[in-house]
């Protein structure tokens, strides 16, 4: 069986547009969370978003939101002066669609796929929201915790395979705000007969986001320059 795997989308419609295309004749997605926050094009991306096709997880940005919503009210300040006006805007604009999407993820799923028992997390086993497993995480014994062969996360912008005793761990990187390239998306495809993860980028033109970033938050240069650099 062969799985797409997505994380961190945070808003980049035209990222996610680009990787679903390239995923098209998988069987299923996985998302690691995060389909909010740094850019604003959040209902853009449901407009693509098939939800009998993919299968979801919350972020610490869709947890924000989430709360917002429940509390009446928008991020705070340090949230902004951090992030940008984003998430602040998607609220104000927020689809039904999307509202319906995010709150039907829970915070971790557990799935047995393709004879392959896998766990999904944002961030890690022990903290799903905000935990963060680079590539140089110096206790890989912590996902002792977890019984699945599989285990997926999201959160750190970084891809990363890791094998040990017996679990394969992944990161399929970030498709919205990748940290290493700029010009591309990023994403992975698990094929659950074999066990083994492929890597890709997808092309595409980030001109309209890096446009409105520089617009809306001058002072956040990080936004742009991150999808330039």
């Amino acid at each position: 069986m062969k799985i797409g795997l997505i994380s961190d989308v945070h808003g980049n419609s035209p990222a996610l547009n680009a990787v679903l295309a390239a995923l098209r004749d998988v069987e299923l997605i996985l998302f690691m969370g995060d389909f909010v926050g740094y850019y604003p094009f959040v209902n853009e991306c449901s407009t693509c978003w098939d939800t009998d096709r993919i299968t979801g997880v919350l972020g610490n940005h869709d947890q924000v939101l989430l709360n917002c919503l429940h509390q009446g009210e928008m991020p705070n300040r340090s949230y902004c002066d951090r992030y940008g006006s984003a998430l602040v805007r998607s609220l104000k604009e927020l689809s039904p669609k999307v509202r319906t999407l995010i709150e039907s993820w829970p915070q971790q799923r557990t799935l047995q796929l393709g004879g392959v028992s896998v766990a999904m997390f944002h961030g890690a086993p022990w903290d799903p929201l905000e935990g963060r497993v680079y590539p140089d995480f110096p206790d890989w014994s912590r996902f002792e915790q977890c019984r699945e062969e599989v285990i997926l996360l999201g959160h750190t912008h970084h891809p990363m395979v890791r094998r040990w005793q017996g679990k394969t761990i992944i990161n399929p990187g970030s498709v919205g705000q990748p940290r290493r390239c700029s010009g591309a998306a990023e994403f992975a495809v698990l094929d659950t007969s074999v066990v083994d993860v492929e890597f890709h980028r997808a092309q595409y033109d980030a001109s309209e986001v890096i446009a409105d970033a520089r617009r809306h938050d001058p002072r956040i240069g990080y936004l742009a320059e991150v999808l330039t650099r």
